[in-house]
Parts: C-alpha cells; sequence; structure tokens
C-alpha cells in the first residue's frame, strides 16, 4: 500500500508533536548563532524546524516533497524558509548548511547513498548531519508492537537498520562522529494523547497492516489504557551524528 501523505497532511498535526529532549539533542553539538543555517529534511508541516527557529533565531530552512505538508508548515508563518524538494533534488548552494537533520524521516527515503551524496553537496565542510531514527532491535521493543504485532515486520521492511546507514554515508564521504541511544528501562502507563494518535493512524505504520489487525491491537490497547496498565519497556531512539570532513 502507498501512503498519500498530500491526504495525511490534513490531521497530521494533531497527532505529531515535538518532543524538547529530542531538539536538545539535535542542536547538542552545534554552536548555534542567528547566522547558523539549519535544514529540517522531510520536514513534514514543520513543528520541528518552526520550534528550532523560535528557540535559536537561527536560519532555518525546511524541505518537504508534500505539498499538502509543506502548505501546513508555511501557514504558520514562523519565519522558516519551506521548499519543495527531495532526496535527490534539494534547493540549495554547494556548501550552504551547517546542519542538516532529519526526524524520523530516513526509513521513506528510497535510496540512501543518493541522499547522502546531495547532504555532502549541500554539507559545509566540517558541518553536520544528525538522523533521529530506531534500529531494528528499537522497532521490536516498542511496547505497541505487542499489541500490534504485524507492524514489526512493516517496519523492519520499511527502516534501514544502523548499519546500512552508516555503510551507504560512508560511501559518500561522510564520517561518523556518534551513536547515542536513549533506550533506558521505565515503567509507564498509556496515555489518553497515545490512544487518540493510535486511533486516527497518526503513525504511517497502522496504514500498512489489515484493518482487522488494527481494530483487535487497538480495543486491547484501549482495554489495557482503562484498566490504567503499568508497562515495563526499555524502548528508545538512536541519533546518528555525521560530519562532513574539513577539506
Amino acid at each position: 500500500m502507498k501512503l498519500d501523505y498530500n491526504i495525511l497532511s490534513q490531521d497530521y498535526d494533531l497527532t505529531r508533536y515535538i518532543n524538547i529532549d529530542t531538539v536538545k539533542r539535535l542542536l547538542s553539538k552545534l554552536e548555534i548563532t542567528p547566522e547558523t543555517k539549519i535544514l529540517d529534511f522531510g520536514c513534514g508541516t514543520g513543528n520541528y524546524a518552526c520550534a528550532i527557529k523560535k528557540l535559536t533565531a537561527a536560519d532555518v530552512r525546511g524541505v518537504e516533497p508534500s505539498d499538502g505538508m509543506r502548505q501546513k508548515a508555511i501557514e504558520k508563518n514562523s519565519g522558516v524558509t519551506f521548499m519543495k524538494g527531495d532526496h535527490a533534488d534539494i534547493p540549495a548552494e554547494n556548501g550552504f548548511f551547517d546542519l542538516i537533520y532529519m526526524t524520523d524521516v530516513i526509513h521513506h527515503v528510497p535510496d540512501l547513498r543518493v541522499m547522502f551524496r546531495e547532504f555532502g553537496r549541500i554539507l559545509k565542510p566540517g558541518g553536520l548531519i544528525c538522523i533521529l531514527t530506531e534500529s531494528h532491535r528499537q522497532i521490536e521493543s516498542r511496547y505497541w508492537s505487542a499489541y500490534f504485532p504485524a507492524t514489526v515486520a512493516v517496519e523492519r521492511a520499511r527502516y534501514p537498520d544502523i548499519d546500512a546507514i552508516l555503510e551507504a554515508a560512508g560511501e559518500c564521504g561522510l564520517v561518523c562522529r556518534e551513536i547515542e541511544v536513549s533506550d533506558h528501562p521505565r515503567r509507564m502507563q498509556i496515555t489518553p494523547e497515545f490512544v487518540r494518535l493510535v486511533e486516527a493512524k497518526g503513525f504511517s505504520m497502522f496504514r500498512l497492516i489489515s484493518d482487522s489487525e488494527f481494530e483487535l491491537g487497538l480495543a486491547a490497547l484501549k482495554s489495557d489504557f482503562e484498566k490504567n496498565k503499568v508497562i515495563e519497556t526499555d524502548h528508545g531512539e538512536s541519533f546518528i551524528r555525521l560530519a562532513k570532513p574539513d577539506i
């Protein structure tokens, strides 16, 4: 099933919120000034780009191929420049950006090497790339995978594992500086916000499993939510930091 992100854009903002810890991690390895040029690649409706612009006053730009998503971002009047582009064609001069980041986008990219070559073109020597993604093990450790087991195979097929990302980046002349993993054991309860997100199929994986599998999982999730069930999990994300070597 092919997802139409112009359709998804109509209620995307109702189910996606920024995580301030993620923002801090994205910016943690770079001194930000108003002259710093930052690209949010695959920016969607612009939530992270707008937040970073507000927090830093940097020159923040977003690239998004979906017209519907991009229009939603533009309507926020945030001072961010939102542009049409994709992994093979980013509208920017050679060596323009200090930082390129992407948050949970890499599984939508059809050719990593094409993307990394384009990143290398538009990134300044010494510039940084930060990729927020999940390893295959992290996909399996999502607590909601127990409710929707069919999503595991779907996501493993879509998400390149960490080694594949590093291999593609290395072939394009980029160097891995750090891999930060946010996994940690914790106890938690299902939130009403997460139930609403699932009901709206706010994660694209829910649109890639059968209706019967989805409804069965949703019923079990709601039941545990109503029981205030405590869940033990160590699920986290991976922050891959790459650099373009100085000439």
